[in-house]
């Protein structure tokens, strides 16, 4: 009987942070214009993609009537922390820490991540994904065990 009180009393109180999303508000001003560089469609941006991060970017910042026309007009960007390093991030950008924003167009919502590398100013990693950003764990089965 104490056993089961103690596995309770882990998934009420102790284990539940650990599931819990762990994102903190950081300066991200890099980010944020690397974000309005991309949605803007801006081929003129200063902002260096490199890496990883240039197909995403490229497909971002092109004007493209398909994608477009599904997603429809920017109706609001939100940035909604800087996520540390956990198993969805391991898979998607390479275990890269992350901006992320939550980006809502008129038919769609979608999260954005982009990782700023310090080193160089530059960026590296971007993934998308639709949805909000605390859908993480839903999409965690798309990437397989471990």
């Amino acid at each position: 009987m104490s056993r089961i009180l103690s596995v309770a009393f882990c998934a009420l109180t102790l284990c539940a942070p650990a599931l819990a999303q762990t994102r903190v508000m950081t300066d991200h001003d890099q980010t944020a214009s690397a974000l309005k560089c991309l949605l803007d469609h801006n081929t003129d941006c200063k902002i260096d993609f490199v890496g990883s991060a240039t197909g995403p970017a490229r497909y971002w910042r092109w004007w493209n009537p398909e994608k477009d026309f599904r997603l429809g007009p920017v109706v609001s960007s939100e940035y909604a922390g800087t996520q540390a390093v956990n198993r969805y991030l391991m898979k998607v950008l390479d275990g890269r820490p992350a901006d992320v924003y939550d980006v809502k167009f008129r038919n769609q919502e979608m999260t954005f991540y982009i990782a700023r590398d310090s080193t160089d100013g530059k960026i590296h990693y971007i993934h998308t994904r639709s949805g909000p950003p605390n859908d993480e764990k839903l999409y965690l089965a798309a990437y397989g065990p471990g």
